[in-house]
């Protein structure tokens, strides 16, 4: 039996998307909260791998099309960033500390951005989700839609599997002049996996390939025509596994300095 989350709160999640304002202004609604606390009060959030739970979220977007693997479909601009970073906050069983709180999220890359630089903003992290076969394995036991840990002869069953997601993004779609200053400020990287972080590099489309990011470093790109290019980015782990992800950015050359596209997500 596939693993499911109870319809009402299916319901709940998107009838809470279509009316509460709250979401555009990063506030939690706390009616979603308190459903879903009551769901997952028989089990214990301590033992949940990386104190993410997606079954606990209400998912602004499918956080596994963002899993490191280029698609057509899983381009990440700046509104489809925002939405995976608050699926991973109502994830949160447990404080996740390099989860900052959505204001602080928001002002960190405002107050960042200047004309004729580009500010990115990315994130890792791995979180855990309860495995579609867990109820049929005997792993999870369900009663009355309320979930509870399995224990057989006094141990625990682990019902959970881990996943990951990778998804970097400028704050805009257009910019104004061919050549950009671009920058990884260390404060606008967030993830729960620092020490299994070996590089990050960008694929700017201008020809150059794959170029190394250090935090804070200014990094000149120039293309030698307006046009719309992929940025590609590429992180390495230190297990030599490789994840990707990309967006799309609009170059022009129509103002002397850059302006800041009114095309924000």
């Amino acid at each position: 039996m596939k693993f499911k989350i109870p319809k009402y709160l299916i319901v709940l999640s998107f009838s809470l998307l279509l009316s509460s304002t709250t979401i555009q202004s990063q506030t939690v609604n706390t009616d979603f909260a308190n459903e879903i606390n009551a769901v997952f009060a028989g089990m214990d959030k301590s033992k949940v791998p990386h104190k993410l739970l997606l079954d606990y979220a209400m998912e602004f977007t499918e956080l596994s099309a963002y899993n490191g693997v280029l698609t057509d479909t899983n381009y990440v601009q700046r509104g489809v960033y925002k939405s995976i970073y608050n699926t991973l906050l109502m994830a949160r069983v447990q404080n996740v500390p390099s989860l900052v709180s959505p204001t602080t999220f928001k002002t960190n890359w405002e107050n960042l951005r200047i004309e004729n630089k580009i500010v990115l903003s990315g994130l890792y992290y791995k979180y855990s989700k309860i495995r579609d076969n867990a109820l049929a394995q005997n792993d999870i036991t369900v009663s009355n839609n309320k979930y509870y840990d399995k224990y057989i002869n006094g141990v625990w069953q682990n019902p959970y599997e881990t996943r990951q997601v990778f998804a970097m993004s400028a704050p805009i779609v257009i910019y104004k002049k061919l050549s950009v200053d671009v920058e990884l400020p260390a404060n606008l990287w967030y993830t729960n996996q620092n020490n299994q972080v070996q590089s990050i590099a960008i694929d700017f489309g201008d020809g150059n390939g794959y170029q190394n990011i250090v935090f804070g470093q200014i990094k000149t790109v120039t293309y030698s025509q307006a046009d719309t290019y992929d940025w590609t980015y590429k992180l390495t782990l230190t297990n030599n596994q490789v994840l990707y992800s990309r967006s799309k950015i609009i170059i022009q050359e129509s103002a002397p300095t850059a302006t800041w596209s009114s095309h924000k997500q």
